[in-house]
């Protein structure tokens, strides 16, 4: 089967996927080019990755910084400076954050309607999407971009079917998209591993150690066996045993599972043959209660 987000979701994904703070990222020679940044602020990159408020997920995950490159300062402004700059230094910015490689990029062929967007804000067939511009886009439209974004980047929605086996406490999430920043593979776990009584759990972004550690609260050790059981936990490590993913087993070879810590990242019911081909480069281990 495929899934896609519902209404709902959508709505809580148009509120916060354009932060209401831009961030323009740009190199060393940009700053030469003489723009003119008396409104914003300029912070260098690594003070930049490392600060308290502007690390949170929300921002991480909008922008992608895993994915930046060749930027060596932050421009960060409110929303309308981008558009108080003169025709050529909002071009020339603009572009740095197709160069960079930044999130908030799209393809303009992603757009059905690309009459809503401000000329401006298309650079080399290449939308580059800010706070302001994002306001005054229809719902529709967003809508329409963000569907279309997910299927081609992020996930196609395909999933197994819900089994009549299903536990009652995951129904509410498998085969679902979430509206929650960083809600991670090892959170989806530790939800089910309490069998929903902690439901909170399920919307964090959890760490090997503080997972690792819960495990073991819930009377989890690591077994060898190929032979899965009802409630297994499956992990996959990397050379140095740093925890690259898991799942949980619900039974008959099929898996509560959520890859990576986006909004757009469902949880969903996956095959086992699905996930050891996804994680091949590591190795699996599994996690029995005792």
């Amino acid at each position: 089967m495929n899934i896609k987000p519902t209404a709902d979701v959508l709505t809580s994904w148009i509120e916060s996927y354009v932060p209401k703070k831009d961030f323009f990222f740009i190199s060393l020679e940009a700053m030469k080019k003489g723009v003119n940044f008396s409104d914003a602020l300029i912070m260098p990159i690594n003070e930049f990755y490392n600060h308290n408020t502007y690390g949170q997920i929300s921002y991480l995950n909008s922008y992608e910084y895993w994915n930046i490159k060749n930027a060596h300062y932050v421009v960060i402004a409110e929303s309308e400076w981008i558009e108080q700059l003169s025709e050529a230094d909002r071009a020339f910015i603009l572009n740095e954050q197709i160069q960079c490689e930044r999130g908030l990029v799209l393809p303009a062929s992603f757009i059905q309607d690309i009459s809503q967007i401000p000329p401006y804000y298309v650079q080399n067939n290449q939308v580059v999407l800010q706070r302001s511009m994002w306001e005054k886009l229809s719902h529709s439209c967003k809508e329409q971009l963000l569907t279309l974004m997910v299927y081609e980047w992020w996930d196609k929605g395909d999933c197994e079917d819900i089994p009549n086996f299903l536990p009652d406490f995951l129904k509410p999430f498998a085969n679902t998209f979430g509206v929650h920043q960083g809600a991670n593979c090892l959170a989806a776990v530790l939800f089910a591993i309490s069998e929903g009584k902690q439901q909170w759990f399920i919307h964090e972004w959890v760490h090997q150690h503080t997972f690792i550690e819960k495990l073991n609260y819930y009377q989890y050790e690591k077994i060898c066996t190929e032979n899965l059981q009802e409630g297994d936990v499956l992990v996959w490590i990397d050379e140095k045993d740093i925890i690259q993913h898991a799942a949980y087993h619900i039974g008959q070879n099929l898996f509560f599972n959520k890859h990576g810590q986006t909004i757009f990242d469902p949880w969903k019911l996956l095959k086992k043959e699905h996930l050891y081909n996804k994680w091949a480069p590591f190795k699996p281990v599994v996690y029995r209660r005792h």
